[in-house]
Formats: structure tokens, C-alpha cells, sequence
């Protein structure tokens, strides 16, 4: 059984550390690859895989970052074949998933959750880790298509404060549970299974009403 958490944004940041080392616990043995396709090519990929990369190094990972997968994806996807964790970072999820699908990491990393390693998404990460995905709209209410499928029958709302109410409406639309994620704090998932962690609680949220996931 394939386990996934889904966190809420703000990664890679002080008030990560704690959940982020519980992760790396729970993760078997092999390095950290670290996905950082919600970025745009060039300087924005470049900052946010050096950040990734000092971050998990100072947790005590041995952490890959491949050269961006959108110019040539051989190196992500051997990468991705051996990963113990998979951190898919945040950005536009948009982007995020179509370049999965272009470049086949998308598929590496379907089969390495197969195969048991653990995958992290945080923001644009999470919300493409499911089979509906939330697509921000330049203005109003965001439009929804597919993620790539591993976590299904569950909608993502990062940085959630209680207060995105187009964002929940248009998840419930499409699917029949919401999951509402904090910054820094997430949700892994495993089957039916779900548990929280980070600095602040989850909330479930389906037409019935919000259930608080607690830490």
C-alpha cells in the first residue's frame, strides 16, 4: 500500500523541520529526490532545488536534484527509481502536472509509490498527488482536472485558514472529500487511512460538513 502525505505549502521552511523529520523516519533507506516542476524553467527551478537541497541536507538526508526534467528527464527518472522519498515542491499546479506527464516523471513516480517509497507533495505537490487536481484561475473561482492519481476520491486545498470557500465549493464538486491543509503541516494518507501532523490540524471537509483531523 502506497503511502503519501500531502502538506499544506510553506515548505522547506524552519516550521517544516519537525514534520519533515518525522517523514524522513518513516521513509526507508535511499536518498531524497527532490521534484521541483511547479517552478518555471531557469532561475525560479534553480533557487527552489538549492533550497531543497540545503534543507534536507541539514535534516541529515542524502538528497538528489536532478537537472530539470523538462530539458532532458533521464536523470530524474533513474533518480526517482531508486528514491526512498519523493518531494514534489510547490509552485503552479498547473505546470506541475503537465510537465509530469510530458517529461514520464510523473509516471516514476506512480511506480515508486508502488514500489514503497514515500511521496510528498506540499501545495501545488499535493493538490497534483490526487486524481483531481484544483487549477488556479487567473481570477475567480479555481477550475479542476486531473492529478496523476495517487490519492483518490480527495480534493487538496493548500494553505488553508478556513476562509477559501470558492476553492472547497469547486472541490466538492468533483470529488467527496476536501482535504483543508495548513501551511507547514499535512496529511499522510494511507488507504482509507488518514493522520495529521505539522504545526497545526487538517480539516475533512465534505457536504455532511468539517470533521478537525487532529495532530
Amino acid at each position: 500500500m502506497s503511502v503519501v502525505c500531502l502538506q499544506g505549502g510553506n515548505e522547506l521552511t524552519p516550521a517544516c523541520r519537525p514534520m519533515d523529520e518525522r517523514l524522513l523516519s518513516l521513509a526507508g533507506d535511499g536518498p531524497v529526490v527532490v521534484i521541483a516542476l511547479a517552478s518555471e524553467r531557469g532561475s525560479d527551478y534553480s533557487r527552489t532545488t538549492a533550497n531543497a537541497a540545503r534543507y534536507f541536507g541539514e535534516l541529515g538526508a542524502d538528497v538528489l536534484v536532478p537537472e530539470d526534467p523538462r530539458r532532458d528527464p533521464q536523470q530524474a527518472l533513474d533518480q526517482v527509481a531508486g528514491a526512498a522519498l519523493v518531494f514534489m515542491t510547490g509552485g503552479s499546479p498547473r505546470r506541475l502536472r503537465d510537465a509530469l506527464a510530458a517529461t514520464g516523471v510523473g509516471a516514476a513516480v506512480l511506480a515508486a509509490a508502488e514500489r514503497g517509497a514515500l511521496i510528498v507533495g506540499s501545495s501545488a505537490g499535493a493538490m497534483v498527488a490526487c486524481g483531481t487536481t484544483l487549477l488556479p484561475q487567473w481570477r475567480g473561482r479555481p477550475d479542476a482536472g486531473p492529478g496523476i492519481g495517487l490519492v483518490t476520491g480527495r480534493v487538496v486545498v493548500p494553505h488553508y485558514d478556513g476562509k477559501r470557500a470558492a476553492w472547497v465549493d469547486v472541490g466538492l464538486s468533483v470529488e467527496p472529500i476536501v482535504l483543508g491543509i495548513p501551511e507547514c503541516s499535512g496529511v499522510i494518507v494511507e488507504g482509507d487511512a488518514l493522520s495529521a501532523l505539522g504545526v497545526e490540524a487538517s480539516h475533512v471537509i465534505t457536504a455532511e460538513g468539517t470533521t478537525v483531523l487532529p495532530l
